[in-house]
């Protein structure tokens, strides 16, 4: 049924349970398993009017490290498992997370997307919006949406 399936990791709890999701699914549909992670640098603002808030390489670096440590272990867990899945760490300063994703979804032809969701509500919601709803929007392929169970 599926034969590609990209999961998207961010280190979070939710996002672990994503790994673990997309691990069963790749082992039961005997699959080909991508890990992605994307920095979106984006995120930080880097001016306010004239006056710099944080060195701009000094972030990427920073993000790049922090996403080299999620990769690395979402990798441990699947290896644990006999999973051997192709690694992307995605980065990008024109695109957000979710932009990135879902192009590398249609660049490596994905057949299914897990992705965990925090369920936030409210002004949370609004003010963060929810990675997992833009890219439900954006991909053209079935995505299997893993909630938290905290409902943070």
């Amino acid at each position: 049924m599926f034969k590609k399936i990209l999961v998207a990791v961010d280190g979070s709890e939710v996002s672990n349970e994503g790994l673990k999701t997309a691990a069963e699914l790749a082992q039961r549909f005997d699959a080909e398993l991508i890990v992605a992670h994307a920095i979106d640098e984006d995120l930080l603002p880097m001016h306010h009017g004239g006056d710099v808030f944080v060195e701009h390489d000094k972030v990427r670096d920073a993000w790049h490290r922090q996403g080299q440590a999620v990769i690395a272990d979402a990798r441990k867990r699947l290896e644990a498992k006999g999973l051997h899945p192709e690694i992307l760490l995605l980065e990008s300063d024109t695109r957000s997370a979710d932009e990135q994703i879902a192009r590398a979804i249609a660049e490596q032809k994905v057949d299914l997307l897990v992705v965990g969701s925090h369920g936030r509500r409210g002004l949370q919601r609004f003010f963060l919006g929810s990675i997992a709803e833009k890219l439900a929007r954006k991909v053209d392929c079935a995505i299997f949406i893993v909630k938290s169970s905290g409902g943070v």
